[in-house]
């Protein structure tokens, strides 16, 4: 019996529905205009400054006349060496806490060329597989090229940690020779909202609505859209969103006419932008046979637990503590399908599994005790 009563409890911590919004494009760059810094476009991306390892600027003039602007001048590459120990290096981070934004790559970009007897042969490599593999590999001549590196594949998707590429140089005729390197950019896409949890659930005649965010980015406000049958949505009720911020936010909406039957509710995102996404599709059905048991406070003080209840007439209720114990009630049954639970004496902190019974309809919840 006890491990029953754990497997319910198991089964209820589970559930977590992950749902995330449309993802907003982001631009990472290095032009090399007298500096190494970058740039991004997205305030939940940022970069790095480019460093140099075994090699280094050239000193009288590390900036000269590029393919846009000024380029940097990269010199001392090794005449011996082409083992990947000499390499440009730069980095994008993904920022939000205390979930970091997502960053999906599609698209790196850079214009290279050479002095006269400078580096005959360049690659690139990443971080996403510990820079184990060349993703390009292209000879270098003296007048400018561009290369253009897709990132596509699961590797470069969904990344939630910093990512560094290198570019890497060999086969120079001379080691004071300089390989010429100018505007890098990394194009991607970013979540801009992350919605980690959406339910809708029936509270009496009722359907509460809530959501929760980890972060969001020039948010503007979210509206809450229902339809009968997953064909045409329409909007009924909209609230503000925060619009950008990295703390955890919390929403909710109360349908107070829900259809009779099937509902079917989803999240229109909207951004400051205009830019829309939609959320999963919840369901709630409410009919005069499917039960529902929903707790109005939760965490509750543990002097009594109240109960929004719908299709479970006369019903018996148990609550238990996780190793089943079970604790006495009081029910008191109040107008608009409430009902009251009164325990002998006031709960102790702690998390219990209340149950409600009623002919062959069995329902659980979970109860948290502050």
């Amino acid at each position: 019996m006890r491990t029953l009563y754990l497997l319910l409890v198991f089964a209820l911590f589970a559930v977590n529905e992950v749902v995330n919004a449309q993802t907003l494009p982001f631009t990472a760059t290095w032009s090399f205009e007298g500096d190494d810094t970058g740039t991004s476009s997205n305030s939940l991306v940022s970069t790095s400054n480019v460093s140099y390892v075994s090699v280094n600027k050239f000193g009288p003039n590390p900036y000269t006349s590029g393919y846009v602007g000024l380029s940097v001048n990269v010199q001392n590459w090794s005449t011996s060496l082409c083992n990947q120990t000499e390499y440009v290096q730069f980095s994008v981070q993904p920022g939000g806490t205390p979930n970091p934004a997502t960053l999906t790559f599609s698209l790196l970009t850079f214009a290279f060329s050479r002095s006269q007897n400078g580096p005959q042969q360049i690659s690139v490599r990443s971080s996403i597989d510990g820079f184990a593999n060349d993703i390009y590999s292209q000879s270098v001549t003296t007048s400018y090229q561009t290369a253009s590196i897709s990132l596509s594949g699961s590797a470069f998707s969904n990344v939630s940690g910093p990512v560094t590429f290198r570019i890497y140089a060999c086969s120079p005729i001379s080691g004071g020779a300089t390989l010429h390197l100018d505007e890098i950019q990394l194009n991607g896409q970013s979540l801009p909202v992350n919605l980690v949890s959406f339910t809708a659930k029936p509270q009496g005649e009722h359907v509460q609505i809530n959501w929760e965010t980890t972060w969001e980015q020039n948010a503007d406000l979210f509206e809450i859209q229902r339809s009968q049958n997953l064909g045409e949505f329409t909007t009924v009720g909209k609230v503000i969103a925060k619009g950008n911020t990295d703390q955890r936010q919390y929403y909710s909406f109360r349908d107070e006419h829900p259809l009779d039957g099937a509902n079917y509710y989803r999240l229109k995102q909207i951004d400051r932008d205009g830019q829309i996404a939609h959320s999963k599709i919840m369901s709630v059905v409410m009919d005069e046979l499917t039960p529902s048991l929903e707790l109005l406070e939760n965490p509750t003080d543990g002097q009594a637990i109240q109960l929004a209840v719908r299709n479970l007439q006369g019903a018996a209720y148990y609550l238990t503590t996780l190793l089943g114990n079970e604790i006495p009630l009081s029910v008191i049954s109040q107008m608009n399908n409430t009902v009251l639970l009164i325990p002998i004496q006031p709960l102790n902190p702690g998390i219990y599994l209340l149950r409600a019974q009623s002919q062959y309809k069995r329902l659980a919840q979970k109860v948290v005790v502050r």
